[in-house]
């Protein structure tokens, strides 16, 4: 008797966690995914934060910066610096 009454509790249970899980496979999201909008600014010569604090009004956010400098021997190493920035659409 008292075995009984566990398997029908084990039962009670399995089928509630598969209910449950069903359940969950099939609800959509109702979060929307953020759209970004991308931008790449180039700046030759040397890196100017005063054009990144206008961007920056503007609703644009600084991702990443890389910067590309020439290795010629015969003229002094010139550096160009590229800012990558996203904001949302």
């Amino acid at each position: 008797m008292k075995n009984r009454f566990y398997l029908v509790l084990v039962v009670a249970a399995l089928l509630c966690l598969a209910g449950w899980t069903a359940r969950a496979q099939f609800e959509t999201r109702t979060v929307p995914r953020q759209a970004w909008e991308h931008a790449q600014v180039e700046f030759p010569g040397s890196f100017d934060t005063s054009r990144l604090n206008e961007l920056g009004l503007k609703g644009w956010q600084l991702v990443a910066v890389t910067s590309n400098c020439s290795n010629d021997p015969k003229t002094f190493p010139v550096c160009k610096y590229t800012a990558y920035m996203k904001r949302e659409k």
